[in-house]
């Protein structure tokens, strides 16, 4: 108890200087937990959004070399046993098949390279953003009333909609062939000159002979991802098996567990009875490597910032501490007279910059607080810093970045600037265990 009381009265003892310090350390807390609520809620939003563009999930079951080549025939050959197995492991988890290719996108206006994805609508509409993102017609598989909206929308902004309204979304009768529905992006549909219900012939080389398939535009989506918007296409499952010759087969079988902080331990979970010399396991980083390889090097550059904050503010601490143990250089002689040891006052020392931590990181956090409630319930609107545009990262377009702290992130910050000021307070607390005490006594 005496050392607390001797430790804060030698902070108080100039108060200026100690003030000033504590606000190099408030301030830099307060960033520090901005910054780490940006990082954790960023990276997490554009991690959620790249598995959500239809080619991966939080986890995904393919072909052991899949990843490599992306060949045609390199099959999940029973996806419906996977797809059991994973449901009886992680029940809470949404699981969907995914079958992909290549191929050219043609109309008679002009031709284009494409990439496609076949999927279940009714599985994929609740996992992928695409099914969100139309801005004309509809999703796969949309329900009558969806339709209805859709023709209402087309309606209001004047678009080309015939009598028959949106016909190619809904059923063929009986008597007229299968539709093949597709939606397409919108740069794609500026390029090929497509508008709702017109037909795009789809050119493919699958596990067969060439293939061609004559397909109706029932949506157009926007995402803001230039490669999406004008080179990506989905069909449904059904379709782009016939037409690569595939079967019953998929490329990928996609788990979604809510959360990627559940990746580890959904993979932990279904690993063992699933992976085998042909199928192979993987976690969302190493589906999507490129997106976290961009990630891992933006979370580098960010703690290397934070790390030079952090030791200018060290210096900081330093130098009051130091200058106030060289201004009480008589007091510890006189402590050292009456019997104290040099461990009581390292102790003491230790106690000033332990306290210095402790009450900046009690300022920051309340500083920090109205900051992170913004960033985590409103975020930053991205389209503000480039002209109505959204900003383009890592593979994935955003307009709004939303903030999210975990209680570790924050414990672990505040328990950086605490051993942060109780290291910078070493030298000047040995320093002062040092003195000697006859010339300690003797200055004035």
């Amino acid at each position: 108890m005496m050392t607390i009381k001797l430790a804060l009265r030698g902070l108080w003892r100039h108060k200026i200087r100690t003030l000033i310090t504590l606000g190099a350390i408030f301030t830099s807390h307060c960033w520090g937990l901005v910054f780490l609520s940006m990082n954790d809620g960023g990276h997490e939003l554009m991690v959620e959004m790249g598995i959500r563009q239809g080619r991966a999930g939080h986890v995904v079951v393919q072909a052991r070399d899949y990843q490599k080549t992306q060949a045609v025939e390199l099959l999940v050959t029973d996806p419906q046993r996977v797809r059991r197995i994973i449901k009886e492991r992680v029940p809470r988890s949404r699981v969907v098949l995914r079958a992909f290719g290549s191929g050219l996108a043609r109309s008679a206006s002009d031709a284009v390279g494409v990439m496609f994805s076949g999927v279940e609508p009714n599985q994929e509409r609740h996992v992928d953003m695409l099914a969100k993102k139309m801005v004309r017609g509809v999703y796969l598989g949309a329900s009558e009333e969806e339709i209805r909206r859709a023709e209402d929308r087309e309606r209001a902004r004047k678009g080309r909609l015939g009598p028959k309204g949106l016909w190619c979304a809904r059923p063929a009768r009986q008597d007229e062939p299968p539709r093949k529905p597709v939606i397409i992006g919108v740069r794609m549909a500026e390029t090929l000159r497509l508008g709702l219900c017109d037909k795009l012939v789809l050119d493919v080389q699958g596990m067969g002979d060439k293939e061609q398939a004559k397909m109706l535009v029932v949506g157009i989506f926007k995402t803001g991802t230039a490669d999406l918007d004008a080179f990506a296409l989905q069909a449904p499952l059904g379709v782009v098996q016939q037409l690569l010759h595939i079967g019953g087969a998929v490329h990928q079988v996609a788990v979604f567990v809510g959360s990627i902080k559940r990746t580890r331990e959904t993979v932990a979970a279904i690993r063992g009875p699933i992976e085998s010399g042909s199928l192979v396991v993987l976690p969302w980083d190493k589906a999507m490597p490129e997106m976290a390889e961009f990630i891992w090097l933006d979370e580098a550059s960010g703690y290397v910032f934070m790390l030079i904050l952090y030791l200018i503010v060290m210096i900081g601490v330093l130098n009051t501490v130091l200058m106030s143990v060289m201004e009480r250089t008589r007091e510890f002689g006189v402590m050292r007279a009456l019997g104290a040891g040099g461990g009581r006052i390292v102790g003491l020392v230790l106690a000033e910059g332990f306290f210095l931590g402790l009450i900046g990181i009690g300022i920051g956090c309340v500083l920090a607080a109205y900051p992170l409630y913004f960033l985590e319930t409103t975020g930053i609107d991205m389209t503000l810093f480039t002209s109505g545009g959204a900003v383009e990262a890592g593979g994935v377009a955003m307009t709004i970045v939303k903030g999210k702290i975990y209680m570790s992130a924050l414990l672990r910050a505040s328990a950086a600037i605490v051993a942060m000021t109780v290291v910078a307070a070493m030298y000047p607390a040995v320093r002062a265990a040092r003195v000697g005490v006859l010339k300690a006594i003797h200055q004035v």
